[in-house]
């Protein structure tokens, strides 16, 4: 499905978990870092970036990549754990998953209903069809740890953004 030599994922943490953010609005600093991370990535030859659509950093970064469209040739892969991903989301952050689908090259839902694992799934799916991982990763909780654990087993090229 993916070419994994030019195919770079995403992961990181929630909004709340950000910062202890209670909005959609995503930090400036984090942004930026974002933006340069995609540009990075496209000039050693990465050009599709899927993004696993979890509020926050998941969807912060998909944002960045519809953004960068316009300057570059990259394409953005939505991956979806489940259908309905979105609904326990407000209406405002609902309002902006469904305009990051519509504005993405690809959407592809794993499941059509929630299951135990369905996270799991998609972040295996994700670290399975991509070469670099661009992250952000502080502790070693919540579903990041596996996907960054998954990811380093497999070998893949990570750019944690906490770090920089």
């Amino acid at each position: 499905m993916f070419i994994r030599s030019k195919t770079c994922c995403f992961a990181g943490y929630i909004s709340e978990k950000i910062n202890n953010l209670e909005h959609s609005s995503a930090p400036t600093e984090i942004i930026a870092l974002i933006d340069e991370a995609i540009v990075n990535a496209y000039n050693k030859g990465y050009v599709i970036f899927i993004s696993g659509m979890n509020k926050g950093f998941d969807m912060w970064a998909a944002q960045e990549v519809i953004k960068l469209r316009k300057k570059y040739p990259i394409k953005l892969f939505c991956v979806i754990a489940f259908d309905n991903q979105c609904q326990s989301l407000s209406d405002n952050l609902k309002k902006e998953y469904n305009n990051i689908l519509l504005n993405s090259d690809y959407v592809y839902s794993l499941s059509t209903t929630y299951t135990s694992d369905c996270f799991y799934t998609r972040n295996r799916f994700i670290v399975s069809g991509s070469s670099k991982l661009i992250c952000w990763y502080y502790d070693n909780k919540d579903g990041i740890l596996f996907t960054f654990r998954c990811a380093k087993r497999r070998g893949l090229e990570i750019d944690n953004l906490f770090y920089n």
